[in-house]
């Protein structure tokens, strides 16, 4: 392997720190909290305007059980199970508690910055997930890529619905089962699954 270029690890870290706030659904400021990292670093290293020193890097993977190797091995999917990281849920229900749930559905704007246009795509998903019905009947990914652009103007791909949907199912919240067989239209790479609300978490 070649030498890393600097531009090549500001890259990485940058799709590091967005991998974590998909996987757990911290926003930027509450991943600094959580973790005890200034908001204007964590914001800066993320737009690959700024760097991270070790000892920072160092904080923001050891509240996951992130191995320092792990989060600079670029061909390796981070992997968070927040089932086994009891500081992050009870931080999560004191941070979000006012928050996440009172904010309305509304349209989006793409000529955002790349993570103000994410922090919109989540909490889009978590007021679908939490404050309507739509997941109370099956729906792939494609449908969904669908309807959040015709319904809410959100330009999804599949794999960043995926990414999404990731912390729901880990939750409870969500399960998936395959299409049978016969009905599956997207190619394998896809993942042909439907997404449903679990019906011990239907309102």
């Amino acid at each position: 392997m070649g030498k890393i270029s600097d531009q090549q690890l500001a890259e990485l870290i940058s799709k590091r720190i967005l991998e974590i706030i998909d996987l757990t659904g911290l926003t930027i400021e509450s991943l600094a909290s959580f973790v005890g990292v200034s908001t204007s670093t964590i914001r800066s290293t993320y737009r690959k305007t700024g760097s991270l020193s070790v000892d920072s890097l160092s904080k923001i993977c050891r509240p996951f059980d992130i191995r320092l190797a792990d989060f600079f091995d670029s061909a390796l999917s981070l992997q968070i199970d927040e089932e086994q990281l009891p500081d992050l849920k009870d931080f999560k229900k004191s941070y979000f508690a006012d928050q996440e749930l009172k904010s309305p559905v509304s349209s989006f704007d793409e000529s955002s910055s790349q993570s103000e246009y994410h922090r919109q795509q989540r909490e889009l998903i978590a007021n679908i997930i939490h404050r309507s019905d739509y997941f109370d009947s099956p729906k792939t990914l494609e449908a969904m890529v669908t309807d959040f652009k015709k319904d809410y103007q959100a330009a999804f791909t599949s794999e960043r619905l995926y990414a999404l949907l990731l912390k729901y199912l880990g939750s409870g919240i969500l399960d998936k089962k395959a299409l049978p067989r016969t009905a599956r239209r997207m190619p394998a790479s896809k993942r042909p699954y439907l997404y449903f609300k679990k019906e011990s978490t239907k309102a």
